[in-house]
């Protein structure tokens, strides 16, 4: 969406000065597009624009209220709302002089995000559908412009995905975000809605100026590995304790995901994967371009930006302050933020996990998403780039943590990437992980003989735990 750009102070430019239209499947449908109609044949558009610089005058004269956010979306979209999330907070949490700056500062900038999204933009970005391979590439600005037009809601067609051509994407407009119930909306949900509301007057103080990637890769048939075959040995292993992913700088980071990107990031979802986005807002664009993801397949995001600090976890997260992100840039003027997303599969009984057939899936997928591929080998020489994971798919998931451990050494070990595991505070579980791993490395232990052991494992009766069951059959190839 930029012309080919090497990072300097100025801007990037738009790939068009002038917007050119695609109103296809292959491509978002842009609430700015002649296209996009009501069913009676009138444009949209001008409706829009209308509505929302006729919201722009109420902010100028300081009269505006959250109700008139909720009319102005009504009318650009012809749909009825309810905003209590947005009202609530602003009415019961924000301070006046923050409810005012928001009314009167903030959401006029967001506006004007909006109404210049077809200049900003210059054209719709491709959607990242299953089985390619693609990358789009856009500047914050034009990230901005797009998160501005889901704030209203205006994306067209997300909202009625079953049996219709977005039944497997996300609905990247904020409708859920806002709703609450009429017992009032979850504190979750409130600290989730400042967290992105502070995204807003960020980039309403100063406008980044930066460039950010989403890809999509799928794994071709001729590259799953034969598991049984691979003389790989161990990759390096460093565990660690009491840190975050996202505080592994230098490392590719793990976004432990749903199959559609983001999970329950729009709505009440508060974990591993919904916290990413919320304290990096610029990866909910992924629920705009992304369709579920297949097996073979891994979503990437390169260059995004935090803006929050947060405490807590789940029902307990909230919001705690600006975070200043110091992360320094590619040529391209990407932040040095690497985040790959992959989907583990919720068990609803923890004990289908341990079919074969299902260790071979995660096997797979995780593989997906540590892959080097060609273009990273030929960029970095052979300098290859960790990668920062932790109890991926646990949790709410319900996998077994030595289980998923043991996948994810055996998917880094066949890519040769050295792995960093970072759990909050398991010491047993990492002192058990580090004995095990000393045993495999001291034996010379290959993926191949780890794939043997964990599949007479789960074939067996698993009297004892996973980890105990490989020492005891380690020594056999001494």
């Amino acid at each position: 969406m930029i012309k080919p750009y090497k990072h300097n102070k100025n801007d990037p430019e738009p790939r068009n000065t002038r917007y050119v239209d695609k109103w296809d499947y292959k491509h978002v449908r842009m609430p700015c597009s002649p296209k996009n109609i009501k069913r009676d044949g009138t444009p949209r558009w001008p409706i829009i624009c209308f509505e929302l610089t006729k919201l722009q005058s109420l902010c100028e004269i300081k009269s505006v209220k959250a109700k008139d956010i909720q009319n102005a979306i009504e009318r650009c979209t012809g749909r009825d709302w309810e905003i209590r999330c947005l009202e609530y907070l602003l009415d019961h949490i924000y301070s006046e002089d923050d409810k005012n700056h928001f009314l009167f500062t903030v959401l006029p900038n967001i506006i004007r995000l909006v109404l210049n999204v077809d200049n900003i933009c210059g054209q719709p970005p491709p959607l990242l559908k299953i089985g390619s391979n693609q990358t789009v590439t856009m500047s914050q600005l034009q990230c901005a412009s797009l998160l501005s037009c889901a704030f209203f809601c205006l994306f067209p067609r997300r909202q009625e995905q079953h049996g219709t051509e977005y039944e497997r994407y996300q609905n990247p407009n904020f409708n859920t975000m806002f709703f609450g119930s009429r017992h009032g909306p979850s504190s979750t949900k409130l600290e989730k809605l400042r967290s992105l509301l502070h995204y807003f007057t960020r980039i309403t103080e100063l406008m980044p100026v930066g460039v950010l990637s989403f890809s999509r890769y799928c794994l071709p048939e001729n590259g799953i590995p034969d598991w049984n075959k691979s003389k790989n040995t161990m990759c390096k292993l460093h565990l660690t304790k009491n840190k975050s992913i996202e505080d592994m700088h230098g490392f590719i980071q793990v976004d432990f995901a749903n199959e559609y990107i983001g999970g329950g990031v729009m709505d009440n979802g508060c974990v591993q994967e919904e916290i990413r986005f919320i304290i990096y807002p610029e990866m909910l664009i992924s629920l705009l371009l992304c369709e579920v993801m297949a097996d073979r397949e891994c979503i990437s995001f390169i260059g995004c930006e935090r803006f929050s600090s947060y405490k807590g976890y789940s029902t307990t997260y909230e919001w705690n302050g600006t975070y200043n992100d110091t992360t320094s840039r590619d040529n391209w003027g990407r932040r040095l933020c690497h985040v790959v997303a992959i989907d583990a599969i919720r068990f609803s009984d923890p004990r289908e996990q341990w079919k074969e057939k299902w260790c071979r899936r995660e096997l797979l997928k995780a593989y997906a998403g540590f892959r080097v591929s060609d273009m990273e080998k030929h960029i970095l020489n052979g300098n290859i780039v960790g990668i920062a994971t932790g109890n991926w798919g646990c949790g709410a998931f319900r996998g077994d943590k030595q289980l998923k451990a043991l996948i994810q050494l055996m998917a880094a070990s066949q890519a040769e990437r050295p792995l960093i595991y970072c759990t909050r505070s398991d010491s047993n579980f990492l002192n058990k992980f580090g004995l095990l791993y000393d045993c495999l490395t001291r034996n010379n232990v290959e993926v191949n003989d780890l794939f043997k052991y964990l599949i007479e494992y789960s074939n067996g009766v698993r009297d004892k735990d996973l980890f105990d069951h490989i020492l005891l059959k380690v020594p056999v190839i001494q």
